[in-house]
């Protein structure tokens, strides 16, 4: 066999033979935190103008991983609402944690909500409308 052939083959086998490169000192990776990718709301507001009534407002927030997901309402220009924690689960397009709510409205209402996502680096939804004018008033909530 040529020499340097022979030196080539002995220095691979001494590479391959050391710790750094045996099999079993391979980890496997480890996956990250969950991060939350979007979010999005929805409100259904009442249909008739008859107040007290009800308002149905949903929401999606979307993630990399299953687990608590914390978030708050927030209307435009007003109050925040929350933290709130839902579970984010396994969904046909990755991980997302689904909430919803019935909201009595018992005056006229004119606003915009929108979610903010907890620790999320600023993960904010769509601002969704929410009207009801109470035209007709049954007292109760007013």
């Amino acid at each position: 066999m040529n020499k340097r052939l022979s030196t080539f083959i002995t220095a691979a086998a001494l590479a391959l033979s050391t710790p750094a490169f045996a099999v079993n000192d391979l980890a496997p990776p480890t996956e990250g935190k969950m991060k939350v990718k979007s979010a999005q709301l929805g409100i259904k507001s009442p249909a008739s103008n008859v107040c007290p009534a009800q308002a149905t407002v949903k929401g999606w927030i979307f993630t990399t991983k299953p687990g608590t997901v914390q978030y708050m309402l927030v209307r435009k220009g007003g109050s925040v609402a929350g933290p709130f924690s839902v579970q984010a689960k396994k969904a046909p397009s990755g991980y997302m944690a689904e909430f919803s709510r019935n909201l009595t409205i018992g005056t006229a209402i004119d606003a915009e909500y929108r979610i903010a996502v907890s620790n999320s680096g600023g993960v904010v939804s769509n601002w969704a409308p929410l009207k009801a004018n109470c035209s007709i008033g049954l007292g109760g909530n007013q």
